[in-house]
């Protein structure tokens, strides 16, 4: 979305930089107790790196912090995913997701090669292929101009066991393709809900369905399960640390969609430990982002469920981070679909134990409109609102 920091990085990260980042990394488990890291190689496309590369790393840390239990996890575009990287990634260890966009005619529109070419065919080999070694899932930013049944059928035909559904990147200056930002009062218009909701009808009747984690983990906090989510939905701390080529420690790099440079700071495992990234304002604002929201998400009545929505879509110049997310009232609507579908599928007796009431999505929306009960606190306010863009020019 414009943001042009990564064209001052290397290309490829040197194994020197995964050393010195494994160094710190042994540092920070053994003074803060953890004992378990996700490592996920990222990218632009990981695999442009050679296959020794991911050899050789698995290595530095294995070697380096041997005591720790790591889950590898690669996500790629699958266009040269084959045999032979696929055996390498299986003794490795590395489980495997595959970005998609849909379709071939959708995917197709925006995954293409230098020569203008689609590269479906190819993704689409790779998935099948990947039935036979440790292909995790398939990660999918949500396009609601792909009509859910044509969507579903085609992951039905790839035979995917798992997806996942990221909302698109954006902000109240500069909002995704598809969404009518003339329309954002509105409130009626939740065209994401909408989507969501077609699809969730569809998989639930679906006796053979795939695992979408977005829909099982909203399911799961509705029922009342604790301790999940992600920097999406839910109330849980954001535990996600960059790793940049050049060596330096960042928040996560989605938020660079908010405007350029909002991610960059003076730290690198070169010369600092990575416990100093608590000291830098966008990291510690990201890390409690679901703690730090704006009042109406305080007196929300779906709150702990939300979360406010990931921190970049809460971003606009005039208000910085002090807003609801974006897609506020697709998110009530969702929510509040997906609560009364469970409630309306449980006995009597069973709604009564859950303590659970319907909710009505338009008394949400509408509430907004009223004198808020829960107030804000001024150093939040503050310190959500010191980011907007006058402040930061």
């Amino acid at each position: 979305m414009g943001d042009q920091t990564y064209l001052k990085q290397p290309k490829f990260m040197s194994l020197e930089t995964v050393q010195a980042f494994a160094d710190k990394l042994k540092s920070y488990c053994n003074s803060t107790g953890i004992d378990f890291v996700q490592i996920i190689f990222h990218g632009g496309e990981p695999l442009l790196a050679k296959p020794a590369y991911f050899e050789k790393c698995v290595a530095i840390f294995k070697t380096t912090i041997p005591e720790i239990e790591y889950v590898f996890t690669i996500q790629t575009n699958g266009v040269t995913l084959d045999d032979n990287w696929y055996q390498l990634l299986q003794k490795l260890n590395i489980s495997i997701g595959i970005s998609i966009d849909g379709p071939e005619k959708y995917h197709d529109e925006y995954r293409v090669f230098h020569n203008g070419k689609g590269s479906y065919t190819q993704v689409a080999k790779a998935i099948q292929l990947g039935k036979k070694y440790n292909l995790r899932g398939l990660l999918l930013v949500v396009n609601i101009n792909i009509p859910i049944e044509e969507l579903y059928a085609e992951m039905k035909k790839l035979d995917v066991n798992s997806l996942n559904l990221l909302l698109p990147d954006g902000h109240y200056d500069q909002a995704p393709f598809g969404l009518d930002v003339n329309r954002w009062n509105d409130k009626n218009y939740t065209p994401y809900a909408d989507w969501f909701i077609g699809l969730y009808k569809i998989w639930k009747q679906d006796k053979e369905r795939p695992s979408i984690y977005f829909f099982e983990t909203l399911v799961k906090m509705i029922m009342g399960q604790e301790g999940i989510g992600n920097q999406l939905i839910g109330r849980r701390t954001n535990g996600v640390v960059v790793l940049e080529s050049d060596g330096s420690v960042e928040v996560v790099d989605s938020l660079r969609a908010c405007f350029e440079g909002i991610t960059r700071n003076e730290i690198n495992v070169n010369t600092h430990q990575l416990e100093d990234l608590f000291e830098n304002d966008t990291f510690q604002l990201y890390y409690r982002a679901h703690d730090n929201v704006c009042e109406q998400c305080l007196n929300c009545p779906v709150y702990d469920i939300c979360g406010g929505g990931f921190l970049g879509h809460r971003y606009s110049d005039e208000n910085g981070f002090d807003n609801p997310t974006m897609y506020c009232q697709d998110m009530v609507r969702l929510i509040t679909f997906i609560q009364n579908d469970i409630l309306a599928s449980l006995p009597a007796e069973s709604v009564a134990q859950l303590d659970i009431e319907p909710l009505v999505y338009k008394e949400i929306i509408n509430s907004f409109d009223e004198e808020n009960d829960i107030k804000i606190d001024p150093e939040v306010q503050q310190t959500l609102v010191s980011f907007k863009k006058e402040l930061q020019a």
